[in-house]
């Protein structure tokens, strides 16, 4: 086939469509279709036109060779990937598969599965393996995971737990030269949808923060560094007492992790004598919140004297003092002072809404421990609100403070103060192991798995504390942007918006003829700063090309 200039009887040439064929076995010409007037650029337009008919042509062919229900998941695969051999968590995890030479499946990959699901869907582990694991793009991972394999490396991560804990901690760091002054301490609660005791030892009925009495709990205490990179776990029984978790901890800390020095920061939860006398031992440094209230009366005048006080700014004072060989730091801020101000102001709405009624019982308010120090017993078993405990109470609005053993000379009162304010990173990892990696409610029954699924909890937010690190110490190279009624808004990047966009980033594979091309999709912009900020090569847009 191709294109032939032929002239009429006035002279007029003319473009043809001609096709040669064979007749009688003799090579023939017939013309297929006039395509016009020969005319200056008239060939080079109408190449563009039937360009642009093919390009319909193999766009439509490529599609029908796209199915959607062939998109599979890519982009967090290739985040995990990298943050795994970065963290160490690829070798740690291999070395245990290794110490068990029975083991036959791959250990490693199935608890990256199961790691990589927190980030884009946290679902059960059979939610994974019906829904997820067949998407996976087969380029950076192989599914031959079973559902039993799943749960059988739950077991191995609780087996080895404090194995994976310190070699996680060690990776990537001098062993003669460890450096981590402070360490982070908190506990939260995770609820069982089972009231059933009889299967393990960790889950019981105990004190439940969610007001859940009908579940069954875990105490779940979490170490932290002051980045909020976490080090380590323990889990207690749900009626485990919060103080007494403290010394599982401290154990933990001496002979796990061999470093030049610890001094450990906890709420005032766990304050008490016995914890203090635990902490000092072996010459053990530690930062403490603890309730003035509890302190003698002469020093409680003293603790609540705000002229003793050094003024920082209008918004913040401290006051520091010595008793034997500890330090006491009061603290009094304004913003604290409107919060006691505001939390107070809210009781005694209800008191007094309670009080209107004609008939109000004594009880009521005897049971109730934030009702009973505001109100007093009037006459014959009247309650009336207690002016003079609420004059006190306001006397104490905005004041907090502090006990630790570490010397002046090794950290002054302000960095003291500073250190224990860190405990909001552990707040905020509490708030994306419920949340974002939704470790409860917990369905396994038996401790082993227990722990187990708290390791993947764990080792998920280990990721994620990295990533958030990363962007901090790179906030101003790499922004978020957000449209909000026409305007742009531009902040510091979370991991969070990048990890979003980064579970909309597929592969797909694509026939063209008897070869298979595996393309991703586009990488949204956030996702994009995502993975430079961790320094990673953006891949190209064809992964990868092969036969059918």
């Amino acid at each position: 086939m191709y294109i032939r200039i032929t002239k009429n009887s006035r002279g007029d040439a003319y473009y043809h469509l001609v096709e040669s064929f064979r007749h009688e076995g003799k090579v023939r010409q017939r013309v297929l279709l006039s395509l016009g007037r020969v005319e200056e650029g008239k060939l080079e337009q109408l190449a563009k036109a039937i360009g642009k008919h093919l390009d319909q042509i193999t766009a439509l062919n490529l599609a029908e060779s796209i199915d959607i229900h062939q998109a599979y998941l890519y982009g967090p695969l290739l985040l995990m990937e990298h943050m795994s051999e970065k963290l160490g968590i690829r070798q740690v995890l291999s070395s245990i598969a290794q110490s068990h030479n029975r083991l036959q499946f791959d250990f490693e990959r199935a608890v990256f599965s199961m790691v990589t699901s927190r980030f884009m869907e946290p679902v059960s582990k059979l939610g994974l393996f019906d829904r997820m694991l067949d998407r996976f793009y087969p380029g950076l991972f192989e599914n031959q995971i079973e559902l039993q394999h799943l749960y059988r490396s739950l077991d191995l991560l609780s087996i080895h737990k404090e194995e994976i804990e310190r070699k996680l901690f060690y990776h990537g760091k001098d062993l003669f030269n460890v450096q981590v002054d402070v360490v982070l301490y908190d506990l939260t609660i995770l609820r069982f949808e089972s009231t059933r005791t009889d299967l393990a030892s960790l889950p019981r009925f105990g004190y439940s923060k969610e007001q859940r009495s009908d579940c069954t709990q875990v105490v779940l205490g979490l170490l932290t560094d002051t980045q909020g990179i976490p080090l380590g776990f323990e889990t207690h029984p749900g009626n485990t007492f919060e103080g007494k978790t403290l010394e599982g901890m401290v154990r933990k800390l001496r002979t796990k992790y061999t470093v030049n020095r610890f001094i450990f920061v906890a709420d005032r939860r766990l304050f008490s004598a016995a914890n203090l006398k635990y902490l000092r031992k072996d010459s053990g440094e530690f930062i403490v919140g603890f309730k003035i209230g509890t302190s003698k009366k002469t020093m409680q005048d003293a603790f609540y004297d705000i002229s003793r006080f050094t003024l920082v700014n209008d918004e913040l004072a401290w006051y520091e003092t010595q008793r034997e060989k500890d330090r006491y730091i009061i603290t009094w801020s304004k913003v604290r002072a409107q919060r006691d101000l505001k939390t107070r102001e809210d009781i005694l709405d209800t008191i007094r809404g309670k009080l209107s009624k004609k008939k109000v019982s004594d009880k009521e308010f005897i049971t109730n421990s934030n009702y009973k120090k505001y109100v007093c017993i009037h006459g014959k078993d009247t309650p009336v609100l207690n002016m003079e405990a609420i004059e006190k109470e306001s006397k104490r609005d905005g004041f907090f403070s502090i006990i630790t053993n570490v010397k002046k000379d090794s950290m002054s009162a302000e960095r003291i103060i500073s250190e224990y304010k860190q405990l909001w990173h552990i707040e905020d990892a509490f708030g994306e192991l419920k949340g974002t990696f939704k470790t409860r409610p917990v369905f396994h029954w038996t401790d082993e798995r227990i722990i187990g699924h708290i390791m993947i909890c764990f080792l998920a937010y280990l990721c994620q504390a990295n990533l958030t690190k990363s962007l901090r110490e790179k906030a101003e190279q790499y922004r978020s942007k957000t449209v909000e009624k026409g305007w742009i808004e531009s902040r510091t990047l979370t991991s969070v918006e990048g990890l979003k966009e980064l579970n909309q980033v597929l592969a797909i594979p694509v026939k063209i003829g008897k070869q298979k091309i595996w393309v991703r999709t586009d990488i949204p912009e956030n996702a994009m700063k995502l993975l430079m900020a961790m320094n990673m090569k953006i891949p190209p847009k064809v992964l990868e090309k092969g036969k059918m």
